[in-house]
């Protein structure tokens, strides 16, 4: 496995935390390791254990120009011994990005399908179509999601010193808020949607926690969408940033804070609550 460094809490300064008494204390698992950070590494460590056991030599998935998933997995695959491929939504006409530039560098082969195709591939996916180009393989989901990558996530909930009131993390599959959710059974999870339309994740999460009541899925906070951003949102990143020297992106980690900033100020967090906010890393939508 890889040699990863553990992942200490941050005490955050903010001028809305001070005017309404709330503690703010922010997890730093992008600083888990320089390229597989966050939970892109909780979500794949034992995903890799189990193609490791299971003797597998190809790892395979799914994702989109800036994908932080594809990115740590190139990494990670190349850095273990495994060849990696991945389905991307795009056109090979199209200039790399520079995530799927590292990708490439790194020995992914990467197999551009239409925005249809893709589509296809992430609702209706039968990996038995694929066995014969990518024979000895490993499937992994888009953005990793799995029963293992929440194994992987619910490892934070060993880490967590003290208890907290809430709990705030940015979600795009919703594993690591299950992982979240299971962990730490006394704290409120709330998943920050990153992207619009995400009402489906209450009903697509739920069977992954019945019984357990205590997380809740924000979709008020994405900014116009997917990889969207506005004034708001940067200003309040660039204000951060100035007062705790730590960067946020304004895919998921940014959006994460804003529903932070939003609940403080309108009372639905209470004077003295404690909370706590995944930094999940992966911030190659600021390259």
């Amino acid at each position: 496995m890889l040699r990863t460094n553990p992942s200490i809490c941050q005490k955050i300064q903010m001028p809305f935390l001070e005017q309404h008494t709330v503690d703010l204390e922010m997890k730093r698992d992008d600083l888990i390791h320089p390229i597989v950070s966050g939970n892109k590494w909780r979500k794949l460590k034992f995903l890799l254990m189990d193609a490791q056991a299971k003797g597998c030599k190809t790892l395979v998935s799914m994702g989109g120009n800036w994908s932080n998933h594809l990115h740590a997995l190139a990494y990670a695959g190349k850095e273990l011994g495994f060849k990696t491929a991945a389905f991307v939504r795009a056109h090979e006409a199209q200039r790399l990005t520079p995530t799927l530039e590292d990708c490439r560098r790194w020995g992914m082969e990467l197999i551009f399908t239409s925005r249809v195709d893709y589509a296809q591939l992430r609702h209706s996916f039968q990996w038995n179509h694929f066995t014969e180009q990518f024979p000895q393989s490993y499937w992994i989901s888009e953005g990793g999601f799995s029963e293992l990558a929440i194994k992987g996530v619910e490892e934070i909930g060993q880490e967590i010193e003290q208890q907290y009131d809430h709990i705030f993390v940015g979600t795009g599959s919703g594993a690591t808020l299950v992982g979240l959710a299971k962990a730490c059974p006394e704290s409120l999870v709330t998943g920050v949607a990153a992207f619009s339309g995400a009402d489906y994740l209450q009903e697509q999460l739920d069977p992954y926690l019945k019984p357990q009541t205590n997380w809740q899925i924000d979709t008020e906070h994405h900014c116009g969408g997917f990889a969207k951003s506005n004034s708001e949102l940067e200003s309040l990143i660039d204000e951060f940033h100035q007062h705790n020297d730590v960067q946020l992106d304004s895919v998921y980690n940014g959006k994460c804070l804003l529903a932070i900033k939003d609940a403080v100020e309108q009372g639905r967090i209470n004077q003295g609550d404690k909370i706590l906010m995944i930094h999940t890393g992966g911030l190659q939508g600021m390259r």
